[in-house]
């Protein structure tokens, strides 16, 4: 049964029917009075390291559509986002209940033009079983940015810039305190150090030899640093923090369309300091060296922009303290996250063994295991 009076919550993609997309299309407005009669679905996403299941879906309309139905607005193709298939990340995830999350932040607050979403044309949710599923825009018109290739200056900067006007829209907002369904990040504490310690051993096993030592080191003690991590990313100054802000989550318009990224996965939206987003991004975004030379000019950026828009009393030095703490955090993420992941794939495996490396250089060059000890 899903919420909201829309069509039952398909458990797989074979209960993805024409009759069931009809209804879906037509619950969210999208579909007027046509007809989907038929559609194909593709996998996509799969040796990405992906956590959820993503299905690009085309879709046939009837083709005797009545004269107040327009098929050129009609989405030709729509991506569908359901939970994984693996038991063990289901109950995972439903502990962090993430995919409750995104729904919500599709219904109440994805036409934030700061930082602009796909457009969502349906979102189920039982909230009995915890299925959920959304079905978004696909974004043909974008470029798909890449965690494995990086990206560059310039498209970092776009991506920072929109941030940080996001960030900026939200920064200790009055009205953080009704989105009690986007939890404080410290809120997580006790469901983190309780994944912690079988998340880690699988990702170690994972990474085999592409696991730096030093790194190695560090996260086997982190686990009981966890609550004090997330405390110090909580306090305010707070805004709405994506989570999971990386390349692979940012589409870039090309051509004409607007020039503002595209994100998607909003599924760990949290309430906390917003410069844990930038340390997730640039963390994933270039090779050690090239971080070394861009991340303090575009956390100059990201500060600047927020203080051009309107946002008083955090200093500087402050941005900066609280990057490389959440340098730390963005690894404790993963960790969790990504735990569990199949890295089996060859572009999988590679974004692994790249970010662990990313990690062990950053947590190094930034001295962040100092701000533990303090």
């Amino acid at each position: 049964m899903s919420e909201r009076g829309g069509p039952t919550v398909p458990q797989s993609p074979g209960d993805i029917t024409p009759a069931w997309l009809t209804a879906a299309l037509r619950h969210g407005g999208a579909l007027g009075d046509a007809s989907v009669v038929g559609h194909s679905a593709e996998p996509i996403a799969e040796g990405r390291g992906f956590m959820n299941r993503l299905f690009r879906l085309t879709l046939d309309y009837d083709p005797t559509l009545d004269h107040d139905a327009d098929p050129s607005g009609l989405p030709a193709t729509v991506i569908a986002k359901l939970p994984s298939a693996d038991p063990l990340l289901r109950t995972i995830f439903e502990g962090l209940r993430q995919n409750r999350r995104e729904v919500r932040f599709y219904r109440e607050l994805a036409s934030n033009h700061h930082l602009p979403a796909p457009r969502c044309f349906h979102s189920g949710l039982d909230s009995a079983t915890g299925n959920s599923i959304l079905l978004v825009e696909d974004m043909t018109h974008a470029r798909q940015g890449d965690s494995v290739a990086g990206c560059s200056m310039y498209d970092a900067r776009r991506a920072i810039v929109q941030l940080a006007r996001f960030h900026a829209s939200w920064w200790d907002s009055p009205r953080l305190d009704e989105l009690d369904w986007i939890p404080l990040k410290d809120a997580e504490s006790g469901v983190y150090q309780a994944i912690y310690p079988g998340a880690w051993a699988s990702l170690v096993e994972q990474a085999g030899n592409g696991m730096p030592q030093v790194l190695r080191r560090l996260g086997d003690r982190l686990r009981r640093d966890v609550p004090r991590i997330k405390a110090h990313l909580t306090k305010p100054p707070r805004t709405i923090v994506h989570g999971d802000f990386r390349l692979d989550n940012c589409f870039f318009p090309t051509g004409a369309h607007s020039r503002s990224p595209v994100v998607f996965d909003w599924e760990f939206c949290v309430r906390g300091r917003g410069v844990c987003d930038v340390a997730t991004f640039i963390s994933e975004a270039f090779p050690s060296r090239q971080r070394r030379e861009a991340e303090l000019a575009l956390l100059e950026t990201y500060h600047s922009v927020l203080e051009g828009n309107g946002v008083n009393g955090y200093s500087f030095d402050q941005c900066w303290r609280d990057y490389r703490m959440a340098m730390l955090e963005a690894f404790v993420f993963w960790i969790i996250t990504g735990g569990y992941c199949n890295f089996a794939g060859q572009r999988a495996t590679v974004y692994l063994h790249n970010t662990l490396a990313r990690f062990d250089a950053a947590i190094s060059d930034l001295a962040v295991t100092e701000l533990l000890a303090g």
